[in-house]
């Protein structure tokens, strides 16, 4: 299949690494696989294989109405030039831009939306106008790919969507190199072998959705009882701000802006307790990560992700969100108890590589196959 897939940028995001190991893995199975890209660059932009054609669409970095004109008339370019069988818009704010440009006369490549979000409690740009717009943007989609049951439920539910039309692959997460990679404890003082304090760890951008707020006021609360450090990996638009307010809580000691890494692995194999605070996730890919590390795990049960991850409690830790006393009381419930390591690896290898990817072979395949007769 000739497959091109939409993303913004090269961001350090669960969803872009993902998709470019997808396409990646795709490529190596002989598909011709494009990644057209609004801005090409970002810290995962070496992560593409060299069979990965790169199409940089080159929008203007300012001005929303006129970088989304443009990057609708570009999208109906691609839809409509003939050298695709698909489509592939990831994440919703993407997959609405490119449903514009198919019902604004794009209509030679069948359009497929992959949402890595609970598309109910997603906050993005103009959300409420976007919201009150989903049924007629599910109308230009051949397909939607949920990450998540719990994704692909909400999304049937607030687009009115056939059930048919909507179905779940779990993202390509686990593969052999990660068990080589955890292996190499990092060169980080807070993850020495002799430290006589607990660990915490935060991976993820430095954005809303996270909610570092909430870990902070539980790290602030842990430090009442004893001695508590947070590594936090990602870098994002709220670093400055994050900052700042670690400053103003007095935890400016005993938290670390780490930034990107290229193996967090090895954090997750050497810390205490992998944490997760979001507001909402879709499949938090750090969750199936630490399994695959098999660290213990602290998660808020929030939209969507974590429970169906976890097995409701079973591989992990879970407390109500928006709750700093529940999370630290989960912070230390763990820190009690050592998980079986090869109970934790085991569930992450039901998110491997090789499984999403023929499921995204045969999916897509059924989309490409189900148009090709539709146009005869």
């Amino acid at each position: 299949m000739r497959i091109c897939i939409f993303v913004h940028r090269f961001d350090d995001g669960g969803a872009e690494k993902t998709t470019i190991r997808l396409a990646n893995e795709m490529a190596a199975l002989g598909h011709e696989m494009t990644l057209a890209v609004r801005y090409d660059y970002g810290p995962l932009r070496s992560m593409a294989a060299d069979n990965v054609c790169i199409l940089d669409m080159k929008l203007p970095e300012n001005g929303k109405l006129r970088k989304n004109i443009k990057n609708v008339a570009i999208l109906r370019k691609i839809i409509n030039s003939g050298e695709y069988d698909i489509l592939m818009a990831v994440l919703a704010e993407m997959a609405e831009v490119a449903a514009v440009a198919h019902a604004l006369g794009g209509k030679g490549t069948p359009l497929v939306c992959v949402l890595h979000s609970t598309l109910s409690v997603e906050k993005t740009s103009f959300h409420r106008i976007r919201h009150s717009f989903h049924r007629f943007f599910d109308r230009q989609y051949a397909g939607v790919i949920a990450v998540s049951e719990a994704v692909r439920k909400d999304y049937i539910k607030n687009c009115k969507a056939a059930e048919d039309k909507v179905v779940t692959i779990y993202n390509p997460l686990i593969d052999q190199n990660i068990a080589l990679l955890a292996a190499k404890r990092p060169d980080h003082p807070w993850l020495s072998e002799k430290r006589r304090f607990k660990t915490l760890l935060m991976v993820g951008r430095l954005s809303y959705p996270k909610n570092h707020e909430l870990m902070f006021k539980t790290l602030k609360l842990l430090l009442m009882d004893g001695d508590f450090r947070l590594i936090l990996l990602g870098d994002g638009e709220r670093k400055a701000e994050l900052e700042g307010m670690a400053k103003e809580m007095g935890l400016k000691a005993n938290i670390d802006f780490a930034g990107y890494r290229d193996n967090p692995f090895g954090y997750m194999a050497f810390c205490d307790c992998l944490v997760l605070s979001s507001h909402y996730e879709g499949l938090p890919s750090v969750l199936v990560e630490g399994l695959a590390c098999g660290c213990r795990i602290v998660s808020v049960d929030c939209p969507s992700g974590p429970a169906e991850i976890l097995e409701g409690g079973r591989y992990g830790v879970l407390v109500p969100p928006e709750d700093a006393q529940a999370l630290k009381d989960g912070i230390i419930r763990a820190l009690k108890d050592t998980p079986c390591r090869e109970t934790l690896i085991r569930r992450a290898k039901d998110f491997s590589v090789s499984g999403a990817v023929q499921a995204y072979e045969r999916e897509l395949g059924k989309i490409a196959d189900n148009f090709r007769r539709q146009e005869k």
